[in-house]
């Protein structure tokens, strides 16, 4: 029987809270918070409707999406602590409700239960997946604090950081199916692992997006990434596409920016992005990543949870505009 999306959350916050169960007061402030704030579960849903459409065991994949959601929900408690944030989709953060210390542990313990419950699925392939993740995860944390506030980060460097914070945990449920399925040491080259890695990269670049165009979906202000000194592709596009005058007028406001932590004149900035039509650049590269993850999931062989993976994609991912061609703005020089 096929699960509804609906169920699949429900059932992955069961599970979260029972690896997660701890008789210290914090641990079950924090394992509450974990499943309160637990957004759309789109990483246990992909989990669950990629390995559904190969036919494999319902009760194993909804396992694996809460443990990749639990080490989704540690890296967040560690950032949050790293970047010193006070809100996340609008709402406080584990940081500002319990303080840094308490997190920091609590995040810690996130991790370690959760490798724990992996331990005793007795899978050592399970095991190298998510390992290979949580390297990745902190790699990636890292490179990002190296260009933090670095204006001539390239598009491969901040790939990087997409891949290793963002598309890493998409790639690990696309090779944890695959494991599944029977592949024991080639998962990271099967189909799914590629899928989960493209669908990975969509989900970041379009948070990347959202932040600058419409950053009311995401439930926070906008030009977050800008004002945390974060390179992101709309960003790179408007540097390569400025003409001279326009890029030092972006850099100052960028300076500024680093020095004060506010953006002087917001309106600026977002007139260069008009000018040089960003927003329709960025929607129609978003486009070509849409097009190809679609393609990818009409591949799956089961249609049953094939068509509710496309239907949770466009109702959940989709972009305003993104069907928009290619727009020819004005170059640099």
């Amino acid at each position: 029987m096929l699960l509804s999306p609906r169920r699949v959350i429900q059932d992955t916050n069961k599970t979260i809270a029972t690896v997660l169960r701890g008789d210290l007061k914090i641990l079950r402030k924090i394992s509450a918070y974990v499943i309160q704030s637990g957004g759309k579960r789109i990483r246990p849903l992909f989990q669950y409707y990629l390995g559904k459409s190969y036919g494999l065991d319902s009760t194993q994949l909804i396992r694996l999406g809460a443990l990749l959601e639990i080490v989704h929900t540690a890296s967040l408690l560690h950032d949050d602590v790293v970047d010193e944030a006070e809100e996340r989709r609008s709402q406080p953060t584990a940081a500002k409700l319990f303080g840094n210390k308490q997190v920091v542990l609590s995040g810690d313990h996130l991790l370690s239960s959760g490798l724990k419950y992996l331990n005793a699925l007795g899978n050592p392939h399970y095991m190298a997946i998510f390992t290979d993740a949580l390297q990745a995860l902190s790699r990636a944390e890292l490179l990002q604090m190296q260009h933090h506030f670095d204006f001539s980060t390239s598009a491969a460097a901040h790939n990087q950081v997409i891949d290793g914070k963002t598309a890493v945990l998409f790639r690990a449920a696309g090779a944890l199916v695959a494991v599944m399925r029977g592949h024991k040491t080639d998962y990271y080259k099967q189909d799914t692992a590629a899928l989960g890695e493209l669908f990975g990269r969509f989900f970041q670049e379009r948070d990347d997006h959202l932040d600058y165009f419409d950053a009311g979906r995401l439930k926070k202000k906008g030009l977050q990434d800008f004002t945390n000194g974060i390179v992101t592709h709309p960003l790179i596009y408007l540097i390569q596409a400025a003409n001279s005058a326009d890029r030092r007028a972006l850099k100052a406001a960028w300076e500024h920016t680093r020095k004060t932590g506010v953006i002087a004149d917001t309106g600026k900035i977002t007139a260069l992005f008009s000018k040089y039509a960003i927003e329709r650049h960025s929607q129609a590269q978003l486009a070509k990543k849409q097009t190809a993850i679609l393609n990818g999931l009409a591949r799956l062989p089961g249609k049953e949870p094939r068509d509710v993976i496309i239907a949770e994609f466009q109702k959940i991912l989709a972009v305003r505009g993104a069907e928009n061609p290619l727009p020819q703005y004005p170059k640099g020089d």
